[in-house]
């Protein structure tokens, strides 16, 4: 026989939201979820270096970039962390079922999750459903000489863009490719995170805004 002690409890979580107003309503809205999955057992704890502190930080560093500009940026920009993505993607869900700012004015939003690596480049989810963005950022890598690769794909449910596609809204979740294989590990702290191209990603993400 096999016995397996379990337990649920309800608990009080929140998404947290900047928000940096524009010359425009229309938002370019950044993502990232600052969860992880946590405790198993007393002692054992899974840090979450780069799922996802990593996408947590550049979006910090996108917030001060842009916080840090004395003149008003072409559109308003929206920063936002969510809770729950572990859970099943549940900070995104509710903030989609309670929009603090309407969906229809997001123009474009960039979800990062595990970005801590890159030096195979990066993939891009929803590429293929937006392309011509797609095609923009692709164009904008290759100018710059920034990432090894900008790899296309699909739609698919698998972080917090999601539900934002559902409604409609134009978007993609970035990761970044390479050997780093602590994925939901004990070992995923931030003494191991490589960030070989945590710059050139940023620097990508502020040329595409400028495009967009």
């Amino acid at each position: 026989d096999i016995f397996i002690e379990s337990r649920l409890q309800n608990t009080r979580t929140q998404n947290v939201i900047g928000y940096l107003p524009g010359k425009s309503d229309s938002l370019i809205v950044f993502t990232a979820h600052y969860d992880h999955v946590g405790m198993m057992g007393n002692k054992t704890f899974f840090p979450g270096a780069h799922d996802n502190a990593s996408g947590t930080a550049m979006v910090l560093d996108l917030a001060r970039f842009y916080a840090s500009k004395k003149e008003k940026p072409e559109y308003s920009m929206l920063f936002i962390f969510f809770a729950g993505e572990e859970l099943g993607l549940l900070g995104s869900l509710y903030y989609v079922q309670n929009p603090v700012y309407p969906l229809e004015n997001i123009k474009f939003l960039v979800n990062l999750d595990m970005i801590s690596g890159g030096e195979k480049g990066i993939k891009v989810v929803n590429g293929s459903v937006f392309q011509s963005e797609f095609d923009t950022l692709s164009k904008l890598n290759k100018e710059n000489n920034l990432l090894a690769d900008v790899s296309i794909r699909g739609a698919a449910a698998n972080s917090d863009h999601y539900y934002f596609y559902e409604k409609g809204v134009k978007c993609f979740f970035i990761y970044s490719l390479g050997a780093y294989s602590e994925y939901h590990t004990v070992n995923d702290k931030a003494v191991g995170l490589p960030l070989y191209e945590y710059e050139d990603i940023f620097n990508l993400l502020t040329l595409f805004v400028q495009t967009i």
